[in-house]
C-alpha cells in the first residue's frame, strides 16, 4: 500500500529525529532537554510526529544539521 504525504512527511520528522540524537549522542531524555519539553511529550509525538510545533522542528533540524525535506519526490 501506498504511503500518503502526510506519512511520508511523519517518517522524514521521525528520521530526523534519529539524526539528532545520533550526531549529538543524546538519548530520548537528553533530546527533549535540548529542544525544552518533557520527557513524557517527546514520546508521545515521536508517536505522532504531526503534533510537533514547528519551533521544536526547527531546533531538532539544527542539531541534525540538516532541514526536513518535504514535498512530493516526482
Amino acid at each position: 500500500m501506498k504511503k500518503s504525504d502526510y506519512q511520508r512527511q511523519e517518517d522524514e520528522v521521525k528520521l530526523l529525529i534519529c539524526e539528532a540524537k545520533i550526531r549529538n549522542n543524546l538519548t530520548d531524555e537528553g533530546l527533549a532537554r535540548k529542544i525544552g519539553i518533557p520527557f513524557s511529550t517527546l514520546g508521545k509525538l515521536k508517536c505522532h510526529p504531526g503534533d510537533f510545533r514547528m519551533h521544536h522542528i526547527w531546533l531538532i533540524e539544527q542539531l541534525a544539521g540538516r532541514s526536513l525535506r518535504g514535498g512530493t519526490s516526482q
